[in-house]
């Protein structure tokens, strides 16, 4: 079984290399607007949540925000972006306990990090490629 991950952000074309790096890496990759990111994750249920801002868009923070605090996405991992210094801030799974974030320096680090932390799906199952 692939993995799901939700890309989300207002520029799509600063989605697209993540995009592709991890198409090439055999994950499902789906991509929303930030306004529909609820619609999206109730129909697809996506095993990871990546949000890419664009610089000065407050909303892709607010989102952030909004979306740790909520108890109905506390099983859903979530990636943000910074985009000024191209390093990923990684929140597991959300419990009253753990309240970690982590950082990392590529995507596939983050999206291992996020998966193995959680202990939503074993990463000793996956195969995931890594660039040489």
């Amino acid at each position: 079984m692939r993995l799901r991950v939700l890309l989300t952000g207002n520029d799509k074309f600063s989605q697209e290399p993540d995009a592709e790096l991890l198409r090439e890496r055999g994950f499902l990759v789906y991509r929303c607007d930030e306004r529909m990111v609820s619609d999206m994750i109730d129909e697809i249920g996506p095993d990871v949540l990546i949000i890419n801002p664009t610089e000065n868009q407050a909303s892709a923070g607010n989102l952030y925000q909004r979306l740790l605090k909520s108890i109905k996405y506390a099983a859903l991992p979530l990636i943000y972006t910074l985009s000024e210094d191209d390093t990923y801030i990684v929140n597991c799974k959300r419990n009253i306990r753990n309240k970690t974030s982590y950082i990392a320096d590529n995507i596939v680090d983050g999206i291992k990090t996020a998966l193995n932390t959680n202990n939503n799906r074993g990463l000793n199952n996956l195969r995931l490629k890594v660039a040489s």
